[in-house]
């Protein structure tokens, strides 16, 4: 374990700041995460994916759909603000320098790890307003940098592996990190939300009055920790739990420490994320390289030089966490060796009081980048890679022994050459730290070494030891722990309740006084005894125990049998044996013994305690009491031979009790070994089982990826295709979701509704637009209800007119219905009718002309007299009247060709011809008129006026 950085009160010089790691199936994870984002969050959110450097990410235009904040990708030296989405770009990587992110260049070679990168920048950056979040992904980016924000007080939330399309990324994280939640993606987000809105006031700043009023509360939330596991975290610095707890409740939403307490006590599942979040384990191999080799070259390579062959080091690494620590020493005690060119063996005990850490320690498997900083030669000697993680080799691994061990409760290890303990005893109040380095000094021999971490001292035990390197912290033992009073005050401290750490001063003084009466009474008339689980585990001691332990060579270990003398050993577990299986006391026979150069006889009683929740434990009673002197000796001083055999008998009968608790002990090893043998056979038939699995679904991957790639890219075309359609019509439309949402317009639509790009996902109705089309929202409606079309002709801007077409669609068979619309402009096309209107009331044939002489327009008055002349077909809409005119014999047709082409071709500014047109039944005579148009068009006006037949004689006209 490590120090506990103190998370003081800081400035905020910019927003929160969470960071989301995703990776495969992480697109659904966050479209659902900023789906659940609402405003005003206080937040910036930068998103780390897993991106080929020539890939063109479409994660802008993606995520847009999902929220109303700014989505934007990230540039490099661009400041965070709030309520905007930062997007990595692919080909960098990128990190967090106090508010700037800033691009590097994507490693050319080797594991590129996005996520990680730019969480040990934000732990670096502001860990103060600190989220890290990890969604789906495969592999274990983000491993790393969730430790180091943790490390750093920042938060760390995880996706629920079942909720993640691939787990593999949470899993990770939930293996090496102690997280503050593990929610699905739209809970992480109203979480993250809620922790930047969130209180930074402290429980503890209003100062000792205020510490004094949360005693209650804080006791018992201590009692439902000692409950839970054992701890009494009564003698942890009281900041620290504060600060730890502060957290707990942020997250769970607490308004006071007595409505979490209640919590605890109804939801054990709290518990233990409390006591998770009070053993942090924080360390690294190799940490502070300076002090390891220091240890190198002024401990242990002068020891070694001097070391019997026979003579092992024995090295006990005290709070090692998930193992990081021991391992190093057991590679530095390899180097050692070699430096020093001897060979005496060593054993590292490492021990730690949290289980789950030291099963991680026990595995030996590290992610890569954790061991990123190490020699490549110190990995590919002492580590094998598997995957994304590198595993400690077998011979590394059996040199360390990891065990279960409470600095403030249990039995220290004896006979020590080293003690390590870094940045653990800063954890504790300063009566709990001078009884952890009492128990060390007593575990150290005479001579040994304590080395400590950087932050840490030697209190009152500074004369008992000289200093080997003060800046290193390592110190020599020069006086050790003498006495029964040493050994108690090392480890038989009377178990049960804990103290109360915030109690007032006469209570802690007269729960002191009685501790010691109590330690007083065992000393003097309590009998040696051991509380022994049916592990053979020594779990308690009481009395003078120190007599009768004997800390064997070779491994460490709490099996109480071993620690015996030799004779007395196999007696004590045959007992044990007998009291679980059968109930009552059982007495072994007198076994005699020389202790302390006297010769005694040891009887031990052994009691099971029935526990109902747990395994039985059986308390070891060892009645000792002077050898038998015989009266019954012959001249020559020695036993008659009858006294001799009554003791042989007694030895024989010892002797057949420890045989039998032997064979007892073989036998059920070889069982369980047998089992042992049985389960990994059938393990390893199911790893090659998934193997070959893995390899078909990896297959199966690739294939599902290149059909998703062939289908992203008809997606993408389509895409562009509908948006080049879209500018080329220039009709306003709008694409509105059943919710009456905007998806998506065009820049058209967006001049009408006054719309911009970020506006999409917001509410039609929050939107005004230039158009007098108060139906709009009620006729959506409509159509979404299953109207499939409606059509409407609104009024616009400045005299303008739209047709509002509305058309309901489906985006997928079974989803509700979306509507598209469009607003065309009629503007022009109602203009063309009232013109029409205009011309069809003159009584005067009228016709207009483009510039190739093409008739564009006619009134009614033209078209009854071409139909009434059978010219019908010949001067309608459509047909050239040059070339009818064209085809005319007459001399006058062909001066009017004449006139009107000069009209056309700008040689005249106007043209007029008068001529006769009889029918059968009258005389007509009339008068052709011919102007310019001005414009773009350009074309001409053609009139045929009917005029009085006496204002003409003698005129020949040029035909019908």
């Amino acid at each position: 374990m490590a120090a506990d950085r103190d998370t003081t009160d800081v400035s905020h010089t910019g927003p929160w700041v969470v960071g989301i790691g995703a990776s495969a199936g992480g697109l659904e994870a966050l479209q659902q995460f900023f789906n659940a984002v609402e405003r005003p969050s206080r937040c910036a959110f930068v998103v780390l994916q897993h991106l080929a450097p020539d890939h063109k990410s479409m994660m802008v235009e993606l995520l847009a759909r999902h929220t109303t904040l700014s989505v934007q990708a990230a540039v490099d030296g661009c400041e965070l603000i709030e309520e905007t989405v930062y997007l990595l770009p692919p080909g960098v990587s990128m990190t967090l320098v106090g508010n700037t992110l800033l691009f590097e260049p994507r490693p050319s070679h080797g594991l590129a790890l996005p996520i990680d990168h730019f969480f040990q920048s934000l732990a670096k950056a502001c860990p103060e307003r600190a989220v890290g979040i990890v969604l789906s992904g495969s592999g274990s980016d983000g491993s790393l940098g969730c430790e180091a924000l943790r490390q750093a007080g920042a938060y760390v939330l995880v996706q629920t592996p079942e909720s993640a399309r691939f787990d593999s990324m949470p899993r990770s994280v939930l293996a090496n990190t102690q997280i503050d939640a593990c929610l699905p993606p739209s809970g992480l987000a109203r979480l993250a939300v809620d922790i930047a809105g969130g209180t930074s006031t402290r429980l503890t700043q209003g100062g000792i009055l205020e510490v004094q009023q949360l005693r209650p509360a804080l006791q018992r939330v201590f009692d439902q920790l000692f409950s839970h596991c054992g701890i009494d975290f009564s003698h942890y610095k009281l900041p620290t739990v504060m600060r730890r707890l502060e957290r707990r409740m942020l997250v769970t939403q607490m308004a006071s420490v007595s409505d979490y307490a209640d919590m605890l006590e109804r939801t054990p599942a709290e518990v233990e994320h409390l006591r998770r979040e009070l053993l942090i384990p924080v360390t690294s191999f190799f940490r502070d390289p300076e002090a390891f080799d220091a240890l190198s070259t002024e401990v242990l390579q002068p020891v070694l030089r001097t070391r019997p062959a026979n003579r092992p080091l024995r090295i006990w690494c005290a709070g090692c966490a998930t193992g990081e620590e021991a391992y190093t020493l057991a590679i530095t005690l390899l180097e050692a060796c070699e430096a020093a060119q001897s060979w005496p063996g060593f054993k590292v005990f490492a021990t730690d009081v949290d289980p789950r850490v030291l099963e991680l320690a026990a595995a030996g498997s590290y992610p890569v980048a954790m061991l990123g900083h190490i020699s490549e030669a110190r990995l590919n000697r002492h580590f094998n890679r598997q995957g994304d993680r590198l595993v400690v080799k077998p011979e590394l691994r059996q040199m360390v022994l990891f065990a279960r061990h409470n600095l403030l409760e249990d039995a220290p290890f004896t006979r020590m050459d080293v003690v390590v303990c870094r940045n653990t005893l800063i954890y504790f109040q300063a009566d709990a730290q001078d009884r952890v380095l009492r128990r060390m000094q007593y575990a150290l021999l005479p001579g040994g070494t304590l080395f400590l971490g950087g932050s840490e001292s030697l209190g009152s035990l500074q004369p008992d030891f000289s200093i080997i390197n003060n800046s290193q912290k390592l110190y020599r033992l020069e006086r050790a722990v003498l006495g029964a009073s040493g050994l108690h005050d090392g480890f038989l401290r009377n178990g049960g309740t804990p103290r109360r750490a915030v109690g007032d001063a006469r209570n802690g003084r007269a729960s002191s006084l009685i501790d010691e009466g109590l330690l007083r009474l065992v000393q003097d008339y309590v009998p040696a005894s051991f509380l022994v689980s049916s592990q053979r585990q020594l779990l308690h001691a009481w009395g003078t125990t120190r007599r009768y332990l004997r800390m064997p060579e070779g491994s460490g270990t709490l099996d109480v049998f071993r620690l015996l003398p030799e004779r007395l050993g196999p007696v004590a577990a045959h007992v044990q044996q007998l009291a679980l299986r059968e109930a009552g006391p059982h007495r072994s026979v007198p076994v005699q013994l020389e202790l302390d150069g006297q010769q005694v006889r040891i009887t031990v009683l052994a009691r099971r305690l029935d526990q109902d929740d747990a395994d039985d434990c059986v308390l070891l009673t060892l009645e000792e009491a002077p050898a038998e002197v015989s009266p019954n000796l012959n001249g020559e001083g020695q036993l008659t031979e009858g006294e001799s055999l009554i003791t042989l008998e007694r030895e024989l009968s010892a002797t057949r009790q420890s045989l039998q608790a032997t064979i007892e002990e073989l036998e059920s090893s070889n069982e369980e070994l047998q089992s042992t043998n049985e389960e990994l056979m059938s393990s390893n038939e199911e790893l090659q089982s998934t193997n070959e699995e893995l390899q078909s679904v990896n297959e199966e991957l690739y294939t599902v990826n290149a059909e998703f790639n062939a289908k992203l890219e008809a997606v993408n075309a389509l895409n562009a295709d509908l948006e080049g359609m879209a500018q080329a019509t220039g009709i306003a439309t709008l694409f509105i979701d059943p919710q009456l949402a905007l998806l998506r317009f065009t820049p058209e639509a967006g001049m009408l509704f006054r719309l911009r790009p970020g506006d999409t996902g917001r509410s039609i109705e929050d939107f005004n637009s230039l158009l007098l089309y108060p139906e709009l929202v009620p006729d959506l409606r409509r159509c979404i209800d299953g109207e499939d079309l409606i059509e409407r002709e609104v009024p616009g801007p400045h005299g303008s007119h739209y047709l509002a077409r509305l058309v309901a669609y489906n985006a997928r068979p079974g989803l509700p219905r979306r509507v598209v619309v469009s607003f065309i402009d009629v503007t022009r096309m109602r203009d063309a009718s009232r013109l029409q209107f205009l011309i069809d009331s003159l009584p005067e044939h009228i016709a207009v002309l483009d510039r190739q002489g093409t008739i564009r327009r006619v009134n009614r008055a033209w078209a009854r007299f071409a139909e009434g002349n059978g010219a019908n077909g010949l001067c309608d809409v459509g047909a050239n009247y040059l070339a009818v005119l064209a085809r005319s014999s007459t001399v006058q047709s062909q001066e009017a060709l004449a006139g009107l082409q000069e009209v056309l071709q700008g040689q005249r500014s106007s043209y007029s011809l008068a001529y006769d047109c009889h029918s059968p039944d009258e005389q007509r005579w009339f008068v052709m008129q011919a102007r310019p148009l001005e414009g773009p068009d350009k074309g001409m006006v053609v009139t045929h006026h009917q005029v009085d037949p006496s204002l003409f004689t003698n005129v020949a006209g040029p035909g019908a």
